[in-house]
């Protein structure tokens, strides 16, 4: 090697050396990145704990194919592109006397329909198994002694469910007005698949035979009636959120409750007009 190339080599050796060392001391002593320590925290909270050790989501069930069966349905329900939709409609949605009246499944619509201001009831349905394991299968008692901090809300908005801070705190504050509730109307109707609950609560915001007769004057939909006004005043009164007269309105129709002339339409093939006295 000449005088000249030995002269380069050792020159680029130690500067290699010397950017390496730089570079070396820089990375030790610059602090992690803001979104390095994001993922630390999160990796060692009760939000991570709870999902990566505790609760593992649940295979999505397959999506109900698009069938047409020839039925006529209310307007709502009469798309067949829409199977989970008319599946509600021909099994759940206003049936005289009710679908289900245990404590569970009407604590489960009054969450459900309160998480739909604003959206599709389509788009809940196709949530509504992330809900139901996110919310303990809407044990509302559980909910009530466990969701107690603001971790619990954002565990819940962790999942698939519709991600709205506020809705998902109004759910949380639900349940245990609910359990209140329950304590003080029935005190031996608590439990979450007792019939005589909420139930029995719910029957006193039914029509009148006289307004019976004064809702046949006034067919079609409506968005909110006298005992949707006095039942919503009741619950916000007692703290409940979500719970405006069109929530309620709609509450109390798909439960059957809600006692009018036909809540089905007239070309629907659940139509279930009441006989006239």
């Amino acid at each position: 090697m000449s005088r000249r190339s030995t002269r380069i080599a050792s020159a680029v050796v130690p500067a290699a050396t010397s950017v390496a060392s730089t570079k070396s001391k820089s990375a030790a002593a610059s602090p992690p990145s803001p979104a390095i320590k994001r993922r630390a925290v999160e990796k060692d909270s009760e939000v991570y704990k709870y999902f990566v050790h505790v609760k593992k989501p649940k295979k999505a069930e397959p999506a109900l194919e698009p069938y047409d069966d020839g039925l006529s349905r209310c307007i709502w329900a009469n798309s067949s592109r829409y199977p989970l939709l008319q599946k509600y409609h021909d099994e759940e949605w206003c049936i005289p006397g009710g679908f289900d009246r245990t404590n569970r499944y009407l604590f489960e619509m009054l969450i459900l329909e309160g998480a739909q201001a604003g959206l599709s009831w389509s788009t809940v349905l196709h949530k509504r198994e992330a809900y139901r394991a996110a919310y303990d299968h809407f044990d509302y008692a559980h909910i009530a002694k466990t969701y107690t901090s603001p971790s619990s809300n954002e565990r819940l908005l962790c999942t698939n469910i519709i991600k709205n801070k506020l809705k998902v705190e109004a759910s949380i504050v639900n349940a245990r007005l609910f359990v209140e509730l329950l304590d003080e109307f029935c005190p031996g109707h608590t439990g979450l698949d007792d019939k005589e609950g909420f139930w029995k609560f719910l029957e006193q915001y039914m029509k009148t035979p006289a307004r019976v007769l004064e809702s046949r004057a006034t067919p079609g939909y409506k968005t909110s009636s006298e005992e949707s006004d006095r039942l919503s005043a009741d619950l916000k009164k007692r703290g409940f959120k979500f719970v405006g007269t069109t929530i309620i309105h709609a509450y109390l129709v798909a439960l059957g409750i809600e006692v009018e002339d036909a809540r089905h339409s007239e070309s629907c093939f659940k139509h279930h007009p009441i006989p006239k006295k």
